[in-house]
């Protein structure tokens, strides 16, 4: 099975992108708090990407969203913001 084989039909909104960033944000925090001991996780964006994919499929490849979520721009409302770039890209 290729990984063409696996996506999903249905493209996500930006606002289920967003509810999924902001959730991933969440979840991200808790683990730099707790497994990282406070450290900054560098390699965030495939953190996050895992994230989202796992909540609304495989509506694009990690890398590919990793990359989308590191050029997206750093607005005071992250996950809107960015769920509405990455809308834009699909």
């Amino acid at each position: 099975m290729t990984w063409e084989d696996t996506v999903t039909d249905s493209t996500p909104s930006k606002e289920q992108l967003a509810k999924a960033l902001a959730a991933a944000g969440r979840a991200h925090h808790d683990y730099e708090s707790n497994y990282l001991a406070g450290k900054r996780d560098e390699q965030w964006p495939g953190w996050y990407a895992a994230f989202v994919l796992g909540r609304l499929g495989d509506f694009t490849t990690p890398t590919t969203l990793s990359h989308w979520l590191e050029e997206a721009p750093g607005d005071t409302d992250w996950a809107t913001s960015t769920g509405a770039f990455v809308a834009a890209r699909l």
